[in-house]
């Protein structure tokens, strides 16, 4: 079981999750799927579920489009290769043509393989 300094911890799934927003804002499909973790569950707070490849799918569509991401961790909670991030996020996107402002609580769990952070579960929660 592998320890991860805390300071180094949350500065890693820090970069790794803004690597993913950024992904997600531009579209960039091909940097987003190395950040995604082939047994990715993505449980969007409308209750919609994707795996990774349905997600790339979703997005890759124009079906919906990130037009602001922030996501502020609350808490970091780890065991071995895995990482647990509690937070919440706001976001602007369009989707289904109608612009919308949503606040969530997140969990995510990331999972490092090879050295590198991978999300392998996202489940958001409207707040308001």
């Amino acid at each position: 079981m592998s320890t991860f300094d805390p300071v180094k911890l949350e500065a890693q799934l820090r970069e790794a999750e803004g690597q993913r927003l950024s992904a997600m804002l531009a579209g960039d499909l091909e940097t987003l799927e190395t950040l995604l973790d082939p047994e990715l569950q993505y449980t969007h707070s409308n209750g919609r579920v994707d795996n990774r490849d349905s997600l790339l799918e979703l997005l890759g569509s124009g079906a919906v489009e990130y037009l602001a991401l922030n996501h502020d961790f609350d808490s970091i909670t780890q065991e071995g290769e895995v990482a647990v991030v509690e937070g919440t996020m706001t976001m602007r996107l369009v989707s289904g043509g109608v612009e919308k402002q949503l606040e969530t609580a997140n969990r995510t769990v990331w999972a490092c393989t090879d050295g590198q952070w991978k999300l392998r579960l996202f489940v958001g929660s409207k707040t308001a």
